[in-house]
């Protein structure tokens, strides 16, 4: 539901906005769901996550996208597990406690993994629709696209995070007294 409900937004503040409309590719707001899925709940939040990126393009506009999305849909999915993966083998493994060397509570832990999982993204995810000869605006995959992946997940993800982080606090600053 959560990536479904910021794929909704994204797509609205893209289509909707005079000032955004068309510049959504650089504030893609979906990985933060990717991110914060994978790393709070695991491997369990993939089927969820992954049929969320298949649903929430149909839901708004069934032809947006001119080519199949699932492999696509998949490889973005898989971009957070496959980063923690990478660092897990170099010795960086996510845990819950401050001693663990990717804290699940620190936020700059978190930003590491967006930011390496959405190199992860923009690379693969670019270099499969180049090699098929697909893409999603009639141009050839080039540094430029790669380069609005990778900014786009970052800032979108970062302000899913300062919006949830504004929305929480005044929460769990209830709920603590």
């Amino acid at each position: 539901m959560f990536s479904t409900a910021l794929w909704i937004m994204w797509h609205f503040l893209d289509t909707h906005v005079l000032f955004l409309t068309g510049d959504g590719v650089l504030f893609y707001l979906p990985h933060a769901a990717r991110v914060l899925c994978v790393v709070y709940f695991g491997l369990r939040a993939i089927p969820g996550l992954y049929a969320a990126e298949l649903i929430g393009p149909y839901i708004i506009d069934p032809g947006i996208y001119s080519f199949s999305i699932f492999i696509p849909a998949l490889i973005s999915v898989m971009a957070v597990p496959l980063t923690l993966l990478v660092l897990n083998f170099l010795g960086f493994t996510l845990g819950r406690k401050i001693s663990s060397p990717l804290n699940r509570r620190n936020y700059k832990h978190i930003f590491l993994i967006t930011f390496i999982s959405a190199g992860f993204n923009s690379l693969l995810v670019n270099l499969y629709l180049s090699t098929n000869n697909l893409s999603f605006s009639e141009s050839i995959t080039d540094i430029a696209l790669v380069s609005q992946f990778f900014i786009g997940d970052i800032t979108g993800t970062v302000l899913v995070f300062i919006f949830l982080a504004m929305l929480l606090k005044p929460i769990l600053r209830q709920a603590r007294n």
